[in-house]
């Protein structure tokens, strides 16, 4: 049967993420524990891509322009130049761009979480005692809206902005002493539960040049009301021009590509209302659903998707059905239907050397299960496997368990 194909760059990085989760299950499973504190409905992914290297530029008072790496400059030379503790700060400053990744409901939505230096005076009014630390902002949006911030054709020296339509936002002070998911997650569910109200956007301004060989993404992250009269302002093609003339960041193009399409490997074609669908179209989505339900935790969701789309088809072409299902099975510490699922993956050896390596994976991941079952012989065993068929991580495991 004919299905929907993840790129290789997906499986790698899907498989991998299944590979970290099965090693932070095996550190931190805890006895006792019952099935259901292992689902998490409103759990965020990992960071998906991310920008770190950017110039931010600022039009000086005299008409020049001026740029510093990850920080908009002031418009005066006097103030650029000044030590003091916020005005090093810049206008703006970016440590890192993040994409992300959460579901609300069966809705899928990137969140965009810019990081930076921040601080507060311990006597603000006398401007004295400085205490400097990072900060974060997130904005959670829907994730078809990546298309529209980097379309598949690129709009090059053409400029443009983007209404993120933001669904929740917040601020998470001094993140490094916080738990900054947990922080994140319990703004989205509040405003889940509407005991909150979300009265911010973010417009998203791009402008991408191509100067010969040379390549770069203008881009502006421009805060705003969430009121439509705004977001039509600032997305008016007559204003696009007013997004770029004070201050921007700039990037590299294929480095901004990277950050939008990486994020974009994370949206799966996925449809509620499945009257419509042919058989090949109900397992696609029936598949979707179980990835999407297993990057967001839950496991038992997830299973059941994977179960009904192998009812309309018993006998895929692709193991990663069976790798998924596996690793969500031990999630549950269903570890025997781990197993039989890994068997199953593994007697549909690859053709296209390009998936053989994620394949390999397989070893791994049934030896953790086996390992859960006390089979520590049947564990090394698969994990020597692993090894010897090029997958470097299983070393460490041998190491620490096996002779």
């Amino acid at each position: 049967m004919v299905k929907f194909k993840f790129s290789g760059y997906f499986i790698f990085s899907v498989l991998f993420m299944l590979l970290s989760q099965i090693q932070v299950f095996s550190q931190n499973n805890c006895e006792g524990q019952d099935d259901s504190d292992l689902v998490n409905f409103s759990s965020l992914s990992p960071v998906h891509s991310e920008i770190t290297d950017m110039r931010g530029w600022a039009k000086q008072d005299n008409g020049s322009w001026l740029s510093t790496k990850n920080r908009i400059p002031f418009t005066d030379d006097k103030t650029n130049k000044s030590m003091g503790g916020e005005r090093k700060l810049g206008q703006d400053n970016i440590i890192t761009l993040q994409l992300r990744k959460v579901m609300v409901g069966n809705k899928q939505y990137n969140v965009l979480v810019k990081k930076y230096y921040d601080g507060e005076y311990e006597f603000p009014v006398l401007h004295e005692e400085w205490r400097g630390f990072k900060s974060l902002d997130f904005y959670v949006f829907p994730s078809y809206k990546l298309e529209e911030i980097l379309p598949d054709e690129i709009p090059f020296n053409e400029q443009y902005a983007v209404n993120l339509n933001v669904y929740a936002r917040g601020t998470v002070k001094d993140y490094e002493n916080k738990h900054e998911d947990d922080e994140i997650v319990k703004e989205i569910q509040k405003v889940e539960r509407a005991e909150v109200v979300n009265d911010w956007n973010i417009i998203f301004a791009v402008f991408p040049i191509k100067n010969g060989d040379n390549e770069v993404v203008r881009f502006k992250l421009i805060k705003s009301f969430n009121e439509d009269y705004l977001a039509s302002f600032y997305t008016a093609p007559s204003n696009w021009e007013k997004n770029f003339s004070m201050t921007f960041y700039e990037t590299n193009f294929f480095r901004f590509k990277s950050f939008i399409r990486d994020a974009q490997e994370y949206v799966l074609p996925v449809s509620e209302n499945v009257d419509h669908l042919t058989l090949n179209g109900a397992y696609e989505n029936n598949y979707n659903w179980g990835v999407l339900k297993y990057q967001m935790g839950d496991w038992p969701s997830a299973i059941d998707y994977f179960n009904e789309a192998l009812k309309i088809d018993p006998e895929p072409d692709d193991f990663l059905i069976y790798s998924f299902r596996g690793n969500a099975r031990s999630k549950m510490r269903r570890y025997n239907d781990a197993i039989d699922d890994f068997d199953k993956a593994l007697d549909m050896r690859p053709q296209d050397i390009m998936e053989y390596s994620n394949w390999v994976k397989n070893y791994f991941n049934r030896g953790v299960s086996k390992y859960y079952l006390d089979d520590l012989d049947g564990a090394c065993r698969d994990w020597h496997k692993a090894l010897e068929l090029g997958f470097g991580p299983a070393h460490d495991y041998l190491m620490d368990y096996c002779e």
